[in-house]
């Protein structure tokens, strides 16, 4: 295996290969998918519906749904670890302002739409969720929304990781420092993890909070280093198809058997959550077969691409839909219940991709430009002679 190491520039220019829509990744977007229809599967499909075709579909994300949160994580970490990553290997720095206010123009303006809609007509107290969330500490101060705890992981992650890497990226050369630093919170959250089982912490600190959950993010960008500094071990270990899909079968196994409960569940379930969600990206990651099965993966796909916007709003438009419905509620599980509960949950993601999100990102990109435009005049980018027209800061941008 390659040195992690600052590779040549023509390794850090390397346009991302692989199967795309337009300016995303179509690969990158079923991974997504699969996230969000486990995670919508966890909250919607707590009982039986009645019929065995329903719950057959629904048996994913009623089983080990909860697990759609790790493979956000892992992919999160992937994304964005590539792109501080390749914005230090071609200028030598890492801007964490511009980093940290691009992430919140991506985040904020759905969330605190959210919140404001919530406070309106929504049957929870004000202050049971709304400072928590708008300050990003509801997985410690608790909150009523609690879909929304994983929201604050990924910030804290980022905040640490703005802060910090600026100052390894005045170290020029090895990538070893941040490998070491990276494997010790995986090991640590695991440990973590067992003292909280041992002194009795309850399991819903252990899924929440943020020095428990971590490790997820740090194995995506794990993956990110050995994508950008070892490109050619990564290749190597995306050649191993079989071996990822055999892990993806045997973590699936265990998440649906021990979960996340229990001493097992609550240490190393976790863990195995989120390898899972490693041997998915890197099942699925250019793979050939992807666009070849687009029957499949282009539905998955478009489910992905508004899923930050399903994901916030899934409960809340659920909930509004089945009330307005006769003889329905939230805790309904008949198949028209929820047929009613998926499909309301897309068409609020959908809605607020199109009217809030976009329309932000494009203001985004004029305010804050990505690395990659700002230092488009550098000698690296002028360079690049690969194929492909897009750089891989850009496609990283859009997809992240």
């Amino acid at each position: 295996m390659p040195s992690p190491t600052s590779p040549p520039l023509l390794h850090v220019q390397r346009p991302e290969g692989g199967p795309s829509a337009g300016s995303r990744r179509l690969d990158l977007d079923v991974i997504r998918g699969v996230a969000i229809v486990l995670a919508l599967g966890w909250h919607f499909s707590r009982e039986s519906s009645g019929n065995r075709v329903v719950d057959a579909l629904q048996w994913p994300g009623h089983t080990f749904g909860w697990a759609g949160v790790d493979l956000f994580f892992v992919l999160s970490g992937f994304l964005m670890g590539q792109l501080v990553l390749r914005e230090r290997a071609r200028t030598g720095r890492f801007d964490g302002r511009r980093f940290t206010a691009r992430r919140l123009l991506r985040l904020w303006p759905v969330l605190y739409v959210f919140l404001a809609v919530h406070a309106v007509l929504g049957a929870e107290p004000v202050g049971s969720y709304l400072w928590q969330n708008a300050l990003h500490v509801q997985n410690y101060a608790g909150t009523s929304l609690a879909h929304l705890w994983s929201l604050a992981v990924e910030e804290h992650f980022y905040l640490l990781l703005a802060v910090l890497f600026p100052l390894f990226a005045r170290r020029r050369g090895s990538v070893r420092p941040l490998v070491a630093v990276l494997v010790a919170v995986l090991v640590g959250s695991l440990a973590l993890r067992g003292f909280g089982v041992l002194t009795g912490v309850s399991d819903v600190r252990l899924q929440w909070r943020t020095h428990f959950r971590m490790d997820a993010l740090a194995a995506g960008v794990l993956l990110a280093v050995l994508r950008v500094h070892a490109p050619a071990a990564f290749d190597r270990l995306l050649q191993r198809r079989w071996l990822w899909a055999a892990a993806t079968v045997a973590g699936v196994a265990f998440l649906a058997t021990v979960g996340k409960s229990g001493t097992l569940g609550a240490t190393l379930g976790f863990t195995v959550a989120y390898l899972t969600g490693a041997a998915v990206l890197l099942l699925l990651h250019g793979a050939t077969w992807v666009p070849r099965a687009g029957w499949l993966t282009r539905p998955m796909a478009a489910l992905g691409r508004y899923s930050y916007g399903i994901y916030i709003w899934h409960v809340f438009a659920a909930e509004l839909a089945l009330g307005w419905l006769p003889g329905m509620e939230y805790e309904s599980f008949g198949p028209l219940a929820q047929l009613s509960k998926f499909a309301a949950a897309i068409t609020a993601g959908v809605l607020t991709t199109l009217l809030i999100e976009r329309p932000v990102l494009r203001l985004r990109d004029r305010l804050v430009p990505a690395a990659s435009r700002r230092h488009s005049g550098d000698r690296g980018h002028v360079a690049t002679t690969a194929p492909s027209p897009q750089a891989p800061e850009r496609v990283l941008e859009r997809a992240a």
